[in-house]
């Protein structure tokens, strides 16, 4: 059972009225598997913002039913990095957390991430399936290779050493906010936004977790499109300064 090893409002110096964690879940048409993940999300998250984008299903009322404290928006834009940026623009937090909204996500994960932040200083972690006692039961052959495909390249591209570069569970510390200034508006948001911080001085690293099965709904991101895009942006990154 994973478990939380530091106070978190102590290590930020914060008192019981302040915001510590605060997390942002991108959705559209994700009733389902918003059913699995806000019931799971450990108290040591103060702050849900979901930012919708145009929903059919009941993604709204499972929002207001299950946790009726969660903020919830409407998508002013659109894309998944606009849908982030948004709630990042809305969150509190002294501690930034994005996840997905279709369930395939752990939210105890969150705790792994909280304590490599808090306790080991890390700047920004991400979720990483591939590292040791991680995987997924959701990966089919063809987005096995394509993630290892898309980390090889992104790693050999933009100087990174990451094991999983595709996955969107990502968690930081409101001093990263600046870097994601500017970053795209589609998927390749939290790719860019890896390959970027894999160049400044911030402590960055990976913590495990495990991917299951989305809970209904289709997958947004088109393999051979939103690949190229991602490879794309991870060029430009290299030509920065």
């Amino acid at each position: 059972m994973k478990h939380l090893n530091i106070d978190v409002r102590a290590a930020l110096g914060l008192s019981s009225d302040d915001t510590a964690v605060s997390l942002v879940v991108p959705t559209h048409n994700e009733a389902r598997g918003l059913r699995r993940l806000l019931p799971a999300i450990p108290s040591v998250v103060d702050e849900i913002i979901v930012v919708d984008w145009a929903s059919t299903d009941d993604t709204k009322d499972v929002v207001s039913y299950i946790r009726p404290d969660a903020v919830l928006v409407e998508q002013s834009g659109r894309g998944k990095g606009s849908a982030i940026k948004q709630g990042l623009a809305l969150a509190k937090g002294h501690i930034l957390i994005t996840c997905d909204g279709d369930g395939s996500m752990d939210p105890l994960d969150m705790l792994d991430a909280l304590n490599m932040l808090l306790g080991e200083g890390f700047d920004f972690v991400k979720g990483s399936r591939c590292k040791p006692g991680g995987g997924s039961s959701d990966f089919t052959r063809w987005r096995s290779f394509g993630n290892h495909i898309l980390t090889l390249c992104a790693n050999q591209i933009a100087d990174m050493s990451w094991t999983d570069i595709t996955y969107g569970f990502n968690a930081y510390h409101r001093r990263v906010l600046p870097v994601t200034e500017g970053l795209g508006d589609g998927f390749e948001f939290e790719i860019q936004l890896a390959a970027r911080l894999s160049r400044s001085d911030f402590k960055i690293g990976e913590f495990t977790s495990w991917e299951s099965p989305r809970v209904g709904g289709e997958s947004k991101l088109n393999s051979i499109r939103d690949g190229l895009r991602i490879l794309r942006v991870l060029w430009h990154e290299r030509q920065r300064p």
